[in-house]
């Protein structure tokens, strides 16, 4: 991993995830991750331990990341030992996610996201 010094001078408007990352500098490994369950109901009636991480299969077991296996050859050019941002905006980074300044060895991130709305039945029309 080629290692530059990475600067930032300005930074605005960022709101973070709990699993969000930003990382302003070299890292060897990143590995953000989360689990949701996202309800949305017309009526905002919730009950405690209504809904479970065990009850969904989603949520059960390892998460299937792929390998990329195929011969590669990259050639990287580096002219300066230093990365350089002025201005970054950006206005939400979101689960298992980031902003990423610098070089990285090893990144994989996971999101397992179920939504789940409940809306109320209309009367058929006869």
């Amino acid at each position: 991993m080629n290692f530059r010094t990475s600067v930032v001078k300005q930074l605005n408007n960022i709101s973070l995830d709990e699993t969000s990352i930003i990382q302003i500098g070299d890292s060897e490994i990143l590995t953000p991750s989360t689990d949701v369950i996202a309800v949305q109901r017309e009526k905002a009636i919730f009950y405690e331990n209504e809904f479970n991480y065990e009850d969904y299969f989603m949520f059960k077991g390892a998460f299937p990341f792929s390998c990329l296996e195929e011969d590669m050859e990259m050639i990287a050019l580096q002219a300066s030992p230093i990365i350089q941002v002025e201005k970054l905006e950006v206005s939400f980074i979101a689960a298992a996610s980031g902003i990423h300044i610098g070089s990285t060895l090893d990144l994989q991130a996971e999101s397992r996201v179920k939504n789940i709305r409940h809306l109320f039945r209309k009367e058929p029309v006869e």
